[in-house]
């Protein structure tokens, strides 16, 4: 017995022994992996999205040349606010240093924007900065922002003088050598700032997109934001289209800041870094805009047209306009058309159903049916808002070249089409807000061409850009900026 109690007193000593090890090992490793930054991922989806469309009408005119538009509806699925919050990012942001950002405090709002931007980034986060003027520097790659680093980087920010001139591809270039170190569970946003025009390196729209489209094929996107009054706008708002982005315009750059802030808000929402819709039109069927978005016509009958990022809880509308030819009288088809977005490496296609792209045609004595399955609301708004918007970007151009004649005239125009699609359309399109909008243009138009020259010229810069992102405002209906 005594021997049994010995070897049970032993085996209660080993175990005691054993479970205090393992108790001190268990605790060495919670202080481990609470001091190591995890990494948020994406929240995973298992919905795709949902794509509605409306048409203008359902019937058309044998014969005629008619103008159908095509309201478009993008809704991704929705995400759990709490865990977006929390999703790593990895922010690169591209700097104009040229010396013209010496000007007007320019670089001291850019770089408090900065130091505000590195503030709201986590631990899981990552920040890359790069400038560029007659060449490009990246002055850190992309880093954890953990309390050490974010010292290291403001003080960076702070290093950064402006002098020389605008080499924007280098500095785009940098983004895309930095993207080598792109991680998959991260959402990635570049924010490129310039106030002025490209003006070394690669300078054409075409050849500065070509870069861009390298960033979006690493699941990357890119947003710009011009500065002051001389920077070239339609390549500045071009480049975040084909950037899948955002593009904001700010003459007082006090709000700099706040606009860094919602572009990190979304970076962490985006469900699909960059979208893509299809559309392989019918005979007869030609695509003539899609609110502004690039379109490519990649073969005969086939347009490729960049809808950009979709956001969780963010619907993406916008209105296509075609114009179509009935040739015989039955049904008639739009053409086909599909959605194809990424989602954490994955390709994936949403199509269109084929009966909501379906139209009939009647003979022309039987007008009165076309005129009647006209859809009220998506007319309205196709003219009101979608139209009002391609006016504004036609108004913009004329006023930039300083043709008031011309600026004139498109406004003129536009109130002609607008009473003449009233009388075909047998309803009103005009409104209290439409009447008040055009006259807040024709003021200030009429205010651009006013005054001295060098006044002139200052108004006019503003006058075209004020106008240029308003006409983007009215043709796209997103939820974010």
């Amino acid at each position: 017995m005594n021997n049994t109690l010995k070897s049970f007193t032993n085996i209660l000593y080993i175990n005691r022994f054993g479970l205090l090890i393992f108790g001190c090992l268990s605790l060495v490793t919670a202080i481990v992996l609470a001091t190591v930054p995890s990494i948020t991922a994406p929240p995973k989806q298992t919905d795709q999205i949902k794509i509605t469309t409306k048409l203008s009408q359902t019937k058309l005119v044998k014969g005629d040349i008619n103008t159908v538009y095509l309201d478009v509806n993008i809704k991704p699925p929705s995400i759990d606010v709490k865990q977006s919050a929390q999703r790593a990012s990895d922010l690169i942001v591209v700097l104009d240093s040229s010396g013209s950002m010496s000007e007007a405090n320019k670089m001291s709002f850019a770089k408090e924007a900065i130091h505000d931007l590195l503030s709201r980034l986590n631990d899981n986060d990552r920040f890359a900065l790069v400038s560029f003027a007659d060449g490009a520097i990246i002055h850190s790659p992309l880093v954890a922002v953990n309390s050490d680093q974010r010292a290291q980087l403001n003080a960076m920010v702070n290093n950064i003088q402006a002098n020389g001139g605008t080499n924007m591809s280098e500095g785009l270039n940098s983004a895309v050598r930095l993207l080598a170190d792109k991680r998959q569970t991260s959402a990635t946003k570049i924010l490129l700032l310039s106030d002025g025009h490209a003006n070394q390196g690669v300078t054409d729209l075409s050849g500065l997109s070509q870069i861009v489209a390298q960033l979006t094929l690493k699941e990357s996107v890119l947003s710009s934001i011009g500065m002051g009054l001389d920077f070239n706008e339609i390549l500045m708002s071009s480049l975040a289209d084909y950037g899948m982005g955002n593009y904001a315009y700010l003459e007082n750059l006090s709000g700099l800041g706040e606009i860094f802030a919602r572009n990190l808000n979304a970076t962490r929402a985006i469900f699909a870094a960059n979208s893509t819709m299809t559309v392989t039109v019918a005979d007869g069927v030609d695509l003539i805009d899609a609110a502004g978005y690039p379109i490519s016509k990649d073969g005969a009958n086939t347009y490729s047209v960049t809808t950009g990022q979709l956001l969780g809880n963010s619907d993406k509308k916008f209105v296509m306009t075609f114009n179509v030819k009935a040739q015989t009288t039955g049904d008639l088809s739009l053409g086909k058309m599909h959605l194809s977005y990424q989602v954490q490496g994955e390709n994936l296609q949403q199509a269109i159903a084929q009966q909501q792209l379906t139209l009939a045609a009647v003979e022309p004595e039987r007008r009165q049916e076309s005129v009647a399955s006209i859809d009220r609301d998506v007319y309205q708004q196709s003219w009101i808002k979608n139209n009002l918007g391609l006016m504004q970007k036609k108004l913009s151009h004329w006023v930039r070249e300083g043709n008031k004649d011309k600026a004139d005239q498109v406004i003129n125009e536009y109130r002609q089409e607008v009473a003449k699609a009233e009388k075909q359309a047998a309803m009103p399109l005009a409104s209290p807000e439409l009447d008040e909008k055009i006259s807040a243009m024709k003021s200030s138009v009429a205010d651009a061409f006013n005054g001295n020259r060098a006044d002139q010229e200052i108004k006019r810069k503003r006058a075209a850009k004020s106008l240029q992102i308003g006409s983007i405002k009215e043709q796209r209906a997103e939820d974010h900026k």
